[in-house]
């Protein structure tokens, strides 16, 4: 029996499917060893590719996916490309949330809930394809596999937290108080040089202004201040000493 996502995607998307000229291809191996998708058995797995190589969407980079108070009707998969998620207040402030690559799912947590709304914008960072999967099927999936259960799960509990952090990060503290948390982190992250001082930023200077809501002139102001200041070291190739 053809599965449901299949005829919801051919009748909600089908104007997309061949929209464009654009060579982003899926890399199965790569999606197969992601947390989520490794955690189905062979049969789901096999039509898991079928439904990415012949009902994927493709997006272009820039391209809106999904705007904010949007319906959440299915869950998404990105199977290639990346996505941002940013959010814009009143006074015209972007703040970057969160960056989701290939294998990570977008909706999980918003699919079962009681006013399933994106309370965020989704942009396409890079040429993507994603591939939706409705309530149906994802619940066919927890129900027949504990393994996919625990992920799905998992990934709910995980989206909660960057929530709740990009909250803190937006609601308290100064941008310098902010921003030695964040490299803070990266640090106990990374650890990548023999001093374990050295952390790359995994952003752009852009991106990592929208994570604080100011722009990126008020945040190399900002570096230069803490470098004047003797407590960083702005090196080449994106990367900050902590001193």
């Amino acid at each position: 029996m053809t599965p449901p996502v299949i005829k919801i995607l051919y009748t909600e998307v089908k104007g997309v499917l061949h929209m464009s000229h654009m060579s982003k291809k899926i890399d199965f191996d790569k999606l197969r060893r992601s947390s989520m998708l490794g955690k189905l058995n062979q049969k789901q797995w096999d039509d898991f590719k079928m439904v990415s190589s012949e009902y994927g969407r493709r997006y272009q980079k820039g391209q809106i996916i999904h705007l904010e108070d949007d319906p959440c009707v299915s869950a998404d998969f990105i199977v290639a490309g990346a996505l941002h998620v940013k959010r814009h207040d009143v006074e015209g402030r972007t703040f970057m949330i969160e960056r989701f690559k290939e294998g990570d799912l977008i909706g999980a947590n918003l699919l079962f809930s009681s006013d399933p709304v994106y309370p965020m914008t989704i942009i396409a960072e890079s040429d993507c394809i994603i591939v939706s999967y409705g309530k149906e099927q994802i619940l066919h999936w927890c129900q027949s596999n504990a393994e996919f259960l625990e992920s799905y799960m998992l990934e709910i509990s995980d989206k909660t937290k960057v929530l709740v952090n990009a909250v803190r990060k937006i609601s308290t503290g100064t941008l310098r108080e902010n921003l030695t948390v964040y490299f803070n982190e990266l640090m106990e992250r990374t650890k990548n040089d023999s001093s374990g001082r050295v952390v790359k930023l995994p952003v752009t200077k852009k991106e990592l202004a929208e994570r604080y809501g100011v722009a990126r002139t008020s945040l190399s102001r900002e570096l230069a201040r803490m470098e004047s200041d003797g407590i960083i070291i702005v090196m080449k190739d994106n990367k900050i000493k902590i001193i």
